[in-house]
C-alpha cells in the first residue's frame, strides 16, 4: 500500500479525459498499490464505484468533484467516496457497502437499488431516490440519509432498508417526499420529519417508538459529523416532528379489486386496444403450458448418458423417464429451455412454436 494520494485531473487545455481512461488509470494505481484518490473530474461516469474488485485487501478512497452519472455504483465495503458538491443521477446505484458522502445535492434516482452500506446527503435529493432499496439479511440493512428533502415518487417499491429524510430547510413544502412517494413499498422503512402528502395507500405513517429514536439518536450524529453539519442536531432531534413509514402489514390491508375490474373501471374504457379486438378479461397464467409454449423441448436418444441433469434441473418435474426414453409432459412444462441448457450431450433441443398471428 502507497500512502501517496493520487491526484487525477481530467481536464488540461481544453482536452477532456474519456470515463474508459480515467477508470483505467485509478485501476493501474491501485494495481501499484495506491488506495487514496483526489479527482477533479469533468462528468466521467462510475467513479469509484467500479473500482471494488481490483482492491480485496486494503480500503479505497476518492475524493471526487464534478463527477458524472454512477459516481459509486456497485461499490462494496471498504470504499470510502467523498463528492465535493453536487452530483447528477444514480448516486450509489445498487451500493453493496460503500460510504458514500455527497456535500451537496443530488439528481434523480439517488441510492436507487441499494443494497448495502451508507449514503448521505447533505441537501436534495431528485425524483425516484431510493427506488428499489433492498436488504440482504446476511448484512447489514442499506441506509440512505438525506439532509432536506427528496423529489417526487421517491422509494418506488423499496423492498428493504432504511431511509431517513430530515426535512430541514423545507418551509413551504407540502411535502417533503414530493408527490406519490413510496408506491408499491413493501419493505424497509422511512423515518420523516416534516409534512408528507399525497403518499401512496400501501403503506402506514406511525408514530416513533422508543426503539426508532434510539436509532435516529445515534444515526444522527454519524450523519451530521460525516456532513459537517453537527450543528443542527439539536434542532433534529425534536422527536414529535418525525414520522416513521412503513409497508402495511398484510393483516390492514384491505379486499382488492380484480385485474378484470381494474381493467374495466378504472382503466381506458374497453381496454388499450379496443379500436381491434374486444378484449375478453380473462387474465391467463404465464408461463404457459402444451400450446401456449414460445418453445418446445425436443429428445433424441443419441449420445444419452442416462446422467438424469435434466430431470434434477427442470424447475416443473415436467420431464419423466419411461423405456430408457425422455419425454416432456405437456401439462407441465413452459418450454423455459433449461433441459437443452444442461444436458452435457446435447440430446434436448428446443423449437420455436410462436405463430404468426393472422
Amino acid at each position: 500500500m502507497k500512502k501517496e494520494t493520487v491526484k487525477i485531473k481530467t481536464l488540461t487545455d481544453n482536452n477532456r479525459m474519456s470515463t474508459q481512461e480515467l477508470l483505467q488509470l485509478i485501476s493501474s494505481k491501485i494495481a501499484e498499490g495506491y488506495t487514496d484518490f483526489d479527482i477533479e473530474a469533468c462528468g466521467q461516469h462510475n467513479i469509484g464505484g467500479s473500482s471494488w474488485a481490483l482492491n480485496r485487501e486494503e480500503k479505497l478512497n476518492f475524493k471526487i468533484t464534478n463527477p458524472g452519472q454512477r459516481a459509486g455504483a456497485m461499490a462494496l465495503s471498504g470504499t470510502r467516496i467523498t463528492i465535493e458538491g453536487s452530483a447528477p443521477a444514480d448516486v450509489g446505484w445498487l451500493n453493496s457497502g460503500a460510504k458514500i458522502i455527497v456535500n451537496g445535492d443530488c439528481g434523480d434516482t439517488a441510492a436507487h437499488c441499494a443494497a448495502g452500506g451508507k449514503i448521505f446527503v447533505s441537501g436534495r435529493v431528485g425524483t425516484r431516490s431510493g427506488a428499489l432499496m433492498k436488504h440482504d439479511p446476511k448484512y447489514n440493512p442499506p441506509e440512505f440519509w438525506v439532509l432536506k428533502n427528496t423529489g417526487s415518487f421517491s422509494f418506488e417499491f423499496m423492498g428493504g432498508g432504511i431511509a431517513v429524510v430530515c426535512g430541514y430547510d423545507c418551509e413551504g413544502l407540502s411535502s417533503v417526499l414530493g408527490n406519490r412517494s413510496c408506491v408499491g413499498m413493501v419493505g424497509g422503512c422511512i423515518y420523516v420529519r416534516g409534512p408528507i402528502a399525497n403518499i401512496a395507500d400501501c403503506v402506514e405513517i406511525k408514530e416513533l417508538e422508543e426503539n426508532d429514536i434510539e436509532f435516529l439518536k445515534t444515526g444522527l450524529k454519524d450523519f451530521l459529523q460525516n456532513i459537517d453539519k453537527s450543528d443542527l442536531y439539536d434542532e433534529l432531534t425534536l422527536w414529535n416532528e418525525w414520522k416513521k413509514i412503513a409497508a402495511e402489514a398484510s393483516s390492514h390491508k384491505t379486499n382488492k379489486m380484480s385485474v378484470a375490474e381494474f381493467r374495466q373501471k378504472n382503466w381506458i374504457k374497453d381496454g388499450i386496444f379496443s379500436d381491434f379486438i374486444n378484449d375478453d378479461y380473462v387474465v391467463y397464467k404465464i408461463p404457459a403450458v402444451n400450446e401456449g409454449r414460445v418453445h418446445i423441448p425436443h429428445w433424441t436418444k443419441t449420445d444419452c448418458i442416462k446422467c438424469n441433469i435434466c430431470v434434477k434441473n427442470c424447475p416443473q418435474k415436467a420431464i419423466e423417464v419411461k423405456d430408457n426414453s425422455y419425454n416432456s409432459i405437456n401439462e407441465k412444462c413452459i418450454g423455459c429451455g433449461i433441459c437443452a441448457a444442461v444436458c452435457p450431450k446435447k440430446c434436448w433441443t428446443m423449437s420455436d412454436n410462436r405463430k404468426e398471428i393472422l
